[in-house]
């Protein structure tokens, strides 16, 4: 980081008007303006025939456009569709062999608080998933993933204007490694956020909105 003297800091607080800017504060907004398209439903994509790159309520574009989804079933009882292109992967530090948080990952995960609570993000609901390594046992690797994403997923909504609604935690512990062959390696310990894919609704006899029916005729996922 580039240093200033006290004069240079004052002078260049004058001209931007307020706060005390520096590189740091820079890197932060391009990370969260990062997030923030790596996490978007339409930006970045290319159109598939008949769409453009306005997201449409309710004529968003078919599961195709987005490269690609993925169920996920039972994910806090709910059976969801992700769209796997729409993601971020972040290491989160942990104490160790714990769920609880440290200062540096509270740190680490405003970014991603800021980006989730912008307007660009604010109408769509995401996956929080948390992954280990493949030491160890796989069934407390799984219990302690699935912790720790709930932990991560708790943070966010305690610290920024995120609804609760929008986040589900879910851990795969060792099941998705990012590196399978290699298993032991620290970027296989992460937190994955993915889009929830997005569901057009229909205007409801009383004025509301309803999710449209799938074609069993039942509701569609809301987001």
């Amino acid at each position: 980081m580039v240093r200033f003297d006290r004069r240079e800091l004052l002078f260049a607080a004058m001209l931007a008007g307020a706060g005390w800017p520096t590189e740091a504060a820079a890197a932060g907004e391009a990370e969260i303006n990062a997030i923030i398209r790596s996490l978007a439903p339409i930006r970045g994509q290319a159109p598939t025939g008949g769409y453009d790159q306005r997201f449409d309520a309710d004529r968003p574009p078919p599961p195709e456009y987005y490269g690609g989804t993925r169920v996920e079933p039972d994910i806090e009882g709910e059976t969801i569709v992700v769209v796997p292109s729409r993601t971020v992967d972040l290491e989160v530090y942990f104490q160790f062999d714990s769920a609880a948080l440290t200062p540096r990952a509270r740190a680490d995960l405003r970014p991603l608080g800021r980006a989730l609570a912008s307007r660009d993000l604010t109408p769509y609901r995401y996956l929080v998933a948390g992954h280990t390594d493949a030491v160890g046992d796989p069934g407390y690797n799984l219990d302690l993933s699935r912790r720790r994403a709930h932990a991560v997923r708790d943070h966010l909504v305690s610290a920024f204007p995120i609804d609760p609604d929008r986040l589900r935690a879910v851990g795969f512990g060792d099941r998705r490694l990012k590196r399978p062959d290699e298993p032991a390696a620290a970027i296989n310990r992460r937190v994955e956020v993915i889009l929830i894919l997005p569901v057009a609704r229909r205007r409801g006899p009383d004025g509301g909105t309803d999710p449209r029916p799938g074609p069993d005729g039942k509701p569609t996922i809301r987001w």
